[in-house]
């Protein structure tokens, strides 16, 4: 087994859902959502210099801040970044295990440990 870990500096954010405009239109993703994934997606490409892995054994996320959201949301946010970068895709057919921890922290020491473990 290999594994890599890294921690993000960056503040918690749940997985947003798409937003519809009032009169019709296009649904569309919260732009402070789409900028908190494109800062931890840039994060993410420093670190993770090999292809998109097609099979995870594990991923472990550790997210210290304070009590906000749902568990399962704030992991959300954080596969959506990772897809086609870190691993192929967030399905279970390649991600089958996640192990989720959160610890409360103060708002200025909030950060999201993840740890990737591969065969």
């Amino acid at each position: 087994m290999q594994s890599a870990d890294f921690e993000l500096n960056v503040p918690l954010m749940s997985k947003a859902r798409p937003r519809s405009p009032r009169h019709g239109g296009r649904p569309y993703m919260p732009p402070a959502y789409m900028e908190w994934k494109a800062t931890v997606r840039a994060l993410l490409a420093e670190w993770w210099c090999e292809p998109p892995l097609q099979q995870v054994s594990c991923l472990v996320l550790s997210f210290n801040g304070p009590a906000r959201g749902d568990l399962d949301n704030l992991a959300g946010a954080v596969l959506d970044s990772g897809n086609g970068l870190v691993w192929a895709d967030d399905r279970v057919s390649v991600l089958p295990a996640m192990a989720l921890r959160f610890t409360r922290a103060p708002k200025d020491k909030q950060s999201i440990y993840l740890k990737v473990i591969w065969e």
